[in-house]
């Protein structure tokens, strides 16, 4: 492929780019504001990685929510802020024993499910849910945002269901 013509696309789509947003100052807070947690508490992490859909770039000042419950009535339980590399900081996050995967009882999951809110300036809002959380383990979810001039009619949040039931 002619390097020329990659060159040029790229230049033509970072200039689209810079026309239709500003990209605001990224926040340098690196720990999200979460709940308080114990020595004794099971903990996993999960960290949301924020792109422009197909990875094309990644979204600085995304505001990512962590919550359990349904989205119209949701309880929070952290926020962040993406830094210009479209990473939050790393969500503690409250699981189950990671004792219950060595256990016979297929009905008591061994991890946590937590839902993620993903909200940034110029883009359709995307709801990840079912997120699987482990104990002792830092989970990464993806998140690909839509521009909401490229969107259509269609200006609704996208839900992504992102839980199967593991069988361990």
């Amino acid at each position: 492929m002619d390097k020329k013509i990659v060159e040029k696309y790229k230049n033509e789509m970072l200039n689209m780019y810079r026309v239709t947003r500003t990209i605001p100052t990224v926040t340098e807070t690196r720990e999200p504001v979460t709940h308080q947690v114990s020595e004794e508490d099971n903990i996993g992490e999960l960290i949301a990685i924020v792109t422009s859909i197909r990875n094309l770039y990644p979204v600085p000042n995304a505001r990512v929510t962590v919550f359990t419950g349904n989205i119209e009535d949701k309880q929070v339980i952290a926020t962040d802020v993406t830094d210009r590399s479209g990473r939050t900081g790393a969500f503690k996050l409250k699981t189950p024993s990671r004792q219950l995967s060595q256990q016979a009882d297929r009905n008591a999951l061994p991890y946590a499910v937590y839902n993620m809110l993903v909200e940034a300036d110029g883009f359709i809002d995307n709801i990840h849910l079912n997120i699987p959380v482990f104990s002792g383990v830092t989970s990464l979810q993806r998140s690909d945002m839509m521009l909401l001039e490229t969107a259509g009619t269609d200006k609704d949040a996208q839900i992504f269901n992102e839980g199967e039931r593991y069988d361990l």
